[in-house]
């Protein structure tokens, strides 16, 4: 049968087979000469590989003015479809998406507009639900990138109900989008006060105040040194095993954002170096530096620390967590101080030299909570994010033959 998994009720019959390239008008674009500064930072956007993010396309880095429009490239109209058929996004992903006003784009693209038995929308979706099909057509160019063969694609069978169908199909799942864009603009407004309130917080312009509402004493300036003893890991890579008593804390195990992964390595001894609330720290990156100083808390005793990971251990009364998120916060510091060219590494001297100034363990704590409570949300946010993917996902492979 040539209908779908999941339908609306109200209808029904087959599904009519036709080819993509019969259904569509499909137009290459083009670049302006880079050397005629008129044909540039106009005010007609052109989409290129680069500023394909998302499916909804109205702006981009590089704008055109209409003499460049003239000479070299090409308008996609308000709703027509954009697909990259040219460049190594192609080995990963099928950026393909909707002009939400008129936009210029270069020959690594194809425009494509519908005819009146299809619904546009109906057709970036019926795209996206064929991903992995498109995935596996492209091929190599020589030279890096990947590219999709334009005949192949005009050649593939499109299975299509009536438009009210199509266009049923199209309005649920744009609602679902709807719902994926507004949870990821929460994340965005979430992290972006979060970032805001913690500069305010670590620099002291923001304090808090004790439960009776008076001000806690200053802040005392200090080093890391001051607050925590320092130990190295050791290699424990020959000891792994599947089904060990013990999780090896090693350089993978710290997400980007400084947080403890959930799957580890295991091994079935412990060197106890590592107990609960000791906070671990990378010290060891390739070039660029991004995870070094990164640190988290060790949630209980059943953790080892492998080497090129550092242990912190409190040795005064300090809330870790306060520890944890000024010492992220201040990240760029260990990465200035990464030493080496393909890798960078930490010294303990350096490690211990980074300044930590503390308020009282009260305000540490308050502190701890308050951010601690926006991680929450984010993490919730986060979470719903993903599952409405997921079922964005799983409604585009039954939805569609």
């Amino acid at each position: 049968m040539n209908t779908p998994t999941l339908r609306f009720k109200e209808f029904s019959g087959e599904w009519e087979v036709k080819k993509l390239g019969t259904e569509t008008t499909w137009n290459s674009g083009g670049t302006p000469s880079k050397q005629e500064e008129s044909y540039w930072d106009g005010d007609i956007p052109w989409i290129s590989a680069s500023s394909m993010r998302g499916f909804k396309y109205f702006d981009s880095d590089l704008k055109i003015t209409n003499a460049g429009l003239s000479n070299g490239s090409r308008l996609a109209t308000t709703g027509s479809l954009l697909l990259l058929v040219r460049g190594s996004m192609l080995f990963n992903k099928i950026p393909v998406g909707i002009a939400t006003k008129d936009v210029a784009f270069n020959q690594d693209v194809k425009s494509i507009k519908t005819k009146p038995s299809i619904n546009n929308e109906f057709l970036l979706y019926w795209f996206f639900a064929s991903e992995n099909k498109l995935l596996n057509m492209v091929s190599g160019t020589g030279i890096g990138a990947g590219k999709l063969d334009t005949q192949d694609l005009l050649a593939m069978d499109l299975s299509i109900p009536t438009i009210p169908e199509q266009t049923k199909i199209a309005n649920f799942l744009t609602a679902i989008d709807d719902k994926i864009a507004q949870l990821s603009q929460t994340a965005q407004l979430l992290t972006d006060y979060k970032k805001g309130v913690m500069q305010q917080i670590f620099s002291q312009q923001l304090r808090f105040k004790d439960d009776d509402g008076r001000e806690f004493a200053e802040w005392e300036e200090g080093k890391l040194d001051d607050a925590f003893s320092y130990k190295n890991g050791k290699s424990f890579e020959n000891e792994v095993i599947e089904n060990g008593d013990f999780y090896l804390i090693t350089l993978n195990s710290i997400d980007i954002s400084g947080k403890l992964k959930g799957e580890h390595k295991r091994v079935s001894k412990s060197d106890n170096s590592l107990i609960k609330n000791d906070l671990i720290m990378v010290l060891s990156d390739v070039a660029h530096g991004n995870f070094l100083g990164l640190t988290d808390i060790i949630p209980s005793n059943n953790y080892v620390l492998n080497q090129r990971m550092g242990g912190l251990r409190a040795k005064i009364n300090i809330d870790v967590k306060f520890a944890s998120l000024y010492i992220n916060y201040h990240q760029k510091y260990f990465k200035l101080h990464g030493q080496g060219s393909s890798q960078l590494n930490l010294s303990k001297g350096d490690v211990l030299d980074f300044d930590l100034p503390r308020p009282c363990v009260e305000e540490q704590t308050k502190i701890a909570n308050f951010l601690t409570a926006i991680d929450d949300k984010l993490n919730h946010n986060q979470t719903q994010l993903d599952a409405m993917k997921q079922y964005k996902s799983g409604l585009l492979q039954q939805m569609f033959v």
